[in-house]
């Protein structure tokens, strides 16, 4: 009893019907009738095996009949927990109470005065908008209990029952982005990676926006070797995760593993636009425009990192400053080159090399005074 009492409050919840919609939608013949009627009183006694066989020659003789679409749709989404089932009868349901909605339109084409007690009798009185509004809610409440039972499955490790539950939701429902990152999820769980990858990428076609699935997608690339398509997929994730480095760092990576140092190059760029004093990306800078033999961008970058090194008055990476002082002067760049040679003979004051590339770097610069200093420090090295 308590059981009916439940289904009687979602028929009324979502119960639209009444003797005022328009007679012809709802005609029944003297057997229909009495077909209802039992299927009803089956109802009530919560016999629901028994009423809809009843239900089913209602719908053969008039298949808009509201009262046991309702009640059939009712009984498959409350009592048998069928909610493919039910979401087709609500779905039949809405197509009804919509034709009475386009009936009113017609009618208020051509006679205004019919109209207007047509909308009374079949509209206003029995509050067709809002028991609308409320049939779309259970309809749209089916694909969640549908969905919610795939993951229970998931959550229990039953993979493949939750992608039986999942395919047949995209029969239903062919552009949920929801259920094909599930399934890519449970495909992942039981290792067959292809599959995985293809419903990652059917999620990132029907939401461009889904950053998850377009990371997956990269990573599941990557982990085949095939290195430009996924750093072309993480550059994708990218462009809709506008303050993460993580992608274009990724997309990095991946175009550095295919040997395309060139592409490597612009996405480390970009992760440094979002985080400039990243020291690893900085130094990886360095390396990749040494390896495009643009030296003078290699000499940029390191003296970026010793810079930023250098703020925190502890230098965590003296190399840096020794190999900045080598490029410097292959560059010719003397004037930088006393800063940051003499950063090197600071933190290592023994260093021949550094004193006597800070001599050479004064005499290039006419700076007497320096060369004298330095000159004198390195005679007393000797």
């Amino acid at each position: 009893m308590r059981e009916f009492k439940k289904i009687l409050l979602l028929i009324g919840i979502i119960s639209i019907f009444g003797t005022s919609l328009l007679v012809a939608s709802q005609d029944l013949s003297a057997q229909g009738k009495k077909n209802l009627r039992s299927a009803n009183m089956h109802l009530g006694g919560g016999r629901t095996e028994k009423a809809l066989p009843l239900y089913d020659l209602v719908l053969e003789e008039n298949p808009n009949q509201i009262d046991a679409l309702n009640n059939v749709a009712a009984i498959y989404y409350d009592m048998k927990k069928d909610y493919p089932q039910a979401r087709e009868y609500f779905i039949r349901l809405i197509d009804v109470i919509n034709g009475v909605f386009a009936e009113y339109e017609e009618l208020k084409l051509t006679d205004e005065k019919k109209a207007k007690k047509f909308f009374k009798e079949n509209i206003k009185k029995p509050k067709l908008e809002e028991k609308l509004e409320s049939v779309i809610q259970f309809r749209d409440n089916c694909f969640t209990q549908m969905i919610n039972s795939g993951k229970l499955k998931i959550q229990s490790e039953e993979f493949d029952a939750a992608i039986e539950i999942f395919i047949n939701i995209t029969e239903i429902v062919p552009d949920s982005t929801i259920t094909y990152r599930l399934m890519a999820l449970c495909y992942e769980k039981l290792d067959d990676m292809e599959n995985s990858k293809k419903y990652f990428i059917k999620t990132a076609e029907l939401d461009p926006t889904d950053i998850f699935a377009k990371q997956k997608i990269a990573s599941l690339y990557f982990d085949e070797e095939n290195y430009i398509e996924s750093g072309n997929w993480y550059l994708e994730a990218a462009k809709n995760d506008t303050v993460n480095t993580g992608d274009y760092y990724n997309a990095g990576l991946a175009y550095k593993n295919a040997g395309n140092d060139s592409l490597s190059y612009n996405a480390f760029q970009k992760a440094l636009e979002l985080d400039p004093e990243n020291m690893n990306i900085i130094v990886t800078l360095s390396n990749i425009a040494l390896s495009l033999n643009d030296n003078e961008a290699s000499t940029k970058y390191l003296q970026m990192a010793v810079d930023i090194d250098a703020a925190d008055e502890t230098i965590d990476n003296p190399m840096y400053v020794t190999t900045l002082s080598y490029k410097l002067y292959g560059l010719k760049k003397f004037d930088e080159l006393i800063k940051y040679a003499e950063m090197w003979y600071n933190l290592d004051n023994s260093s021949k090399e550094a004193v006597q590339m800070l001599y050479n770097a004064s005499n290039e610069l006419n700076d007497q005074k320096l060369m004298d200093k330095y000159n004198k420090i390195y005679q007393e090295m000797q």
